[in-house]
């Protein structure tokens, strides 16, 4: 069932570890996914059209001395929006799609190391690697985005559940002793189209994609999922809590749960989440829990932003238009479990942090954690993961479909300046990032743009930080601002939106700029070039002033977006 399973507690585990470097597994995997790069990453480069380097010699320098570059793409919030263009961008570098090859950006798919994902965002990034990564195309006929689970279902069947069901999967959780919120209603809805297994992934959990072939052979991305926290000194608004911009971010992976800074500097093996903890050993050491990991809660909490869909921002009134339907939500869980809006508006994690030298504040008192959507810190697009030190991530294409402009829903690179400040405010290696105004003007959100290639226009000076490959969903050849709470999608609508994630990705198949996916390549290889020994070739230049943001501001009004 949904509930998690009681076990006896493990003799020799570490409970808690220090956020300091990767976790011994994290690291043994990544080593592994190098090697398999390697190959990938070979086959990428010799489909470009590259003046002047020599593709074998840097992938001899790279063996000889592990210094594969680690890649990664970020897809962030948006509900059903990001999760279907963000799919649409890991179509279009997928190496298995011969379009992709044939416009050279297939392989750079094959040659990540991470895939981090929140709100709408986590849905393909939780989805992916559970059904132990399968082509775009091929996902789409598990997910039958056609159906809506969520306001028209009258009977109960593999492809969805009526809402009395889904409140008997979830008073198993109740009946063990959890809290339940509308994160476990809202995720096990969402599993029905994303989570693979039986009744939908009932029983399927986050840190199982670890026992899954594609990722034990090191053939996929690793996952990173973001959650924020809520605290009680956070604004209030209606009796809700909305986390503060510097509040802690969580870092979820199949192999641990923690935060790198904020109010926690520590991780937690993710299979034993669900074990409220004190000072690093289980509260309850005759009965420990296995399982509360469901995929289907991590993707619900992840897009948990309920409390926002209660309050008026002017910002995410478009957003976040909260369906009618979310009220009856409300009664009904008073109705079943009595609790209230405030009760359930936060997913509730029993806290493994609790009493710790390596946590403060409100996580270090209390035994629960109050999750909620990555995206209300106003980090949208979900890099923190993947640009502490600890990863080494060189290059990154962060995908933005946040719909943060109004009224018609495109973007304004708000969320990756949000990063921006943020990382700068910590001392973490990041490009400088203009704010909205400039990125809009310039076009940035329109036309691919990268970041961070010029080392001096970045928080620390030198080049520790990744290149950012900035892509924001927009027109090319599909109208593809459609609602957060589009619930149903026809497939030739599917269709549509990937031929458009497609075109943006190859920038119209390569008829804005021929040259475009070399630069694409000479981006992914920039940071480890100096690591081998090697020198930007005379095309990668061109390129890099091309694309790469020279620090030229432009603060006008930029008026409305209406691309």
């Amino acid at each position: 069932g949904y509930s998690p399973d009681p076990v006896s507690c493990p003799t020799n585990l570490s409970w808690i570890r220090p956020a300091v470097g990767l976790s011994r597994d994290e690291a043994q995997w990544v080593e592994g996914r190098k090697n398999v790069i390697l190959g990938s990453l070979d086959a990428y480069l010799k489909r470009l059209n590259l003046d002047d380097f020599d593709t074998d010699e840097y992938i001899s320098r790279l063996n000889n001395t592990s210094q594969t570059p680690i890649m990664g793409m970020a897809i962030s919030g948006g509900g059903f929006g990001s999760a279907y263009t963000g799919t649409g961008l890991i179509r279009a570098l997928d190496d298995r799609l011969p379009a992709a090859n044939e416009q050279r950006t297939g392989g750079l798919l094959q040659s990540m190391t991470y895939l981090s994902g929140l709100s709408g965002g986590s849905w393909p990034a939780v989805s992916f690697p559970s059904y132990n990564f399968p082509t775009a195309d091929e996902i789409v006929d598990y997910w039958k985005p056609e159906i809506d689970r969520f306001f028209t279902v009258t009977n109960t069947s593999a492809e969805a559940a009526t809402g009395k069901a889904i409140f008997e999967q979830i008073a198993t959780k109740y009946l063990a002793g959890f809290e339940v919120a509308l994160s476990d209603y809202l995720g096990r809805g969402f599993a029905y189209e994303f989570i693979p297994g039986q009744s939908s992934g009932l029983n399927t959990t986050f840190s199982g994609i670890r026992n899954l072939s594609n990722f034990i052979n090191h053939q996929m991305p690793m996952p990173i999922i973001h959650l924020a926290s809520v605290e009680p000194e956070d604004a209030e608004y209606y009796d809700l809590l909305v986390p503060s911009s510097n509040g802690t971010i969580f870092d979820l992976t199949p192999f641990e749960f923690g935060a790198w800074d904020g109010d926690v500097h520590a991780f937690t093996p993710t299979e034993w989440l669900g074990n409220q903890l004190s000072n690093g050993i289980p509260v309850n050491q005759s009965k420990c829990w296995k399982g509360f990991d469901r995929s289907s809660l991590v993707i619900g909490t992840s897009a948990d932003a309920f409390n926002f869909w209660y309050l008026e921002s002017s910002s995410l009134t478009k957003r976040l238009s909260q369906p009618a339907n979310l009220n009856a939500l409300v009664d009904a869980f008073q109705e079943t479990f009595d609790l209230n809006l405030t009760q359930i508006s936060y997913s509730k994690f029993p806290n493994p942090f609790t009493n710790l030298s390596l946590s403060t504040g409100n996580t270090h008192k209390s035994s629960t954690l109050n999750l909620v959507d990555g995206s209300e810190t106003g980090q949208t697009i979900p890099l923190w993961g993947q640009i502490q030190p600890a990863r080494n991530v060189d290059f990154i294409i962060a995908w933005d479909d946040s719909q943060d402009a109004d009224p018609y829903s495109w973007n304004n690179g708000t969320n990756l300046y949000n990063t921006y400040l943020a990382a700068n405010a910590t001392g973490l290696p990041f490009p400088i990032i203009p704010p909205s105004r400039t990125m809009m003007n310039l076009n940035y959100t329109l036309h691919p743009q990268f970041f961070g290639c010029d080392a001096n226009l970045t928080t620390t000076g030198d080049d520790r930080a990744p290149i950012v490959l900035y892509m924001a969903n927009a027109p090319y050849s599909a109208y593809t601002n459609f609602s957060f709470w589009q619930t149903e999608t026809s497939r030739q609508q599917m269709g549509e939106i990937f031929v458009n994630s497609f075109d943006i990705v190859t920038q119209a198949n390569g008829s804005w700029d021929g040259e475009w996916a070399e630069c694409m390549g000479c981006a992914a290889v920039e940071r480890s070039l100096a690591r081998v020994g090697m020198e930007r070739t005379r095309q990668c230049q061109r390129c890099f002033e091309r694309y790469c943001w020279d620090g030229t501001l432009d603060e006008r009004d930029p008026g409305v977006l209406d691309p």
